[in-house]
């Protein structure tokens, strides 16, 4: 595959199939960033801790890091949890996110109205 390409290129952990202990290895082969969806890994768990496996896809990626977060629908504990909720409970965001100059891509039926309350959320002294 062409440099070109490849610059273009990442992979997402996904919630059935491919946690990050799965795509680690392959994005460190092929030189491909992995964006590491929290949501889906509480979904589609492996041995990583959700610490472990933001260090880890932080170093596949030699500019600022895509992640993704979303909520589930009905709860963690909800029939389907991979099904997405319209706004993001602040609890799902991850402690080490905070400060690590990362984008995060905010996954939410409400688009905007989510990433502003999640804003305000985590803007309060108490988080």
């Amino acid at each position: 595959m062409s440099d070109s390409i490849r610059s273009r290129l990442t992979v997402e952990n996904d919630d059935h199939h491919f946690a990050p202990a799965d795509l680690l290895p392959v994005c460190r082969r092929l030189g491909i960033p992995l964006v590491y969806d929290v949501h889906h890994h509480r979904c589609c768990t492996d041995e990583l801790t959700i610490d472990q496996a933001i260090a880890a896809a932080r170093e596949t990626w030699n500019r600022e890091p895509l992640f993704h977060l979303s909520s589930p629908l009905e709860g963690w504990n909800g029939p389907k949890p991979e099904r997405h909720h319209d706004l993001i409970d602040p609890a799902d965001f991850p402690e080490a996110w905070f400060d690590a100059g990362i984008t995060v891509e905010v996954e939410a039926k409400a688009k905007e109205v989510a990433v502003l309350k999640l804003r305000d959320d985590l803007s309060r002294p108490s988080r």
